[in-house]
């Protein structure tokens, strides 16, 4: 498998909701996150949504880039890939896989 990441991941899991669906990231970075749902959006699919850091709660736009099924009958959740295209200002910092936090 090719290795497309540019920058180190992060570990740290953060509740995300994207519209009415609530996830947990895997890992993180400041261009984008993994998240495990047990359903996953299409790669391609425009999104927005909340991500909730530290006590705070911070607006973000994205795309998925790629996303791979679970299979809810063994309840194994997918995971799908997200870019960010914009997100709040706070919210980059706090990405930063450097930081510990």
């Amino acid at each position: 498998m090719i290795e497309h990441r540019r920058e180190l991941r992060g570990r740290q899991r953060f509740p995300v909701v994207i519209g009415r669906m609530p996830l947990f990231t895997a890992n993180h970075s400041r261009s984008g996150f993994c998240a495990e749902a047990l359903r996953v959006l299409s790669p391609g699919t425009a999104i927005d949504g909340i991500f909730r850091a530290r006590g705070g709660e911070y607006p973000f736009s994205g795309r998925v880039v790629w996303a791979q099924s679970g299979d809810a009958r063994l309840n194994l959740r997918g995971r799908m890939g997200i870019q960010f295209v914009s997100l709040a200002p706070g919210l980059a910092p706090l990405l930063d896989s450097r930081r510990r936090p």
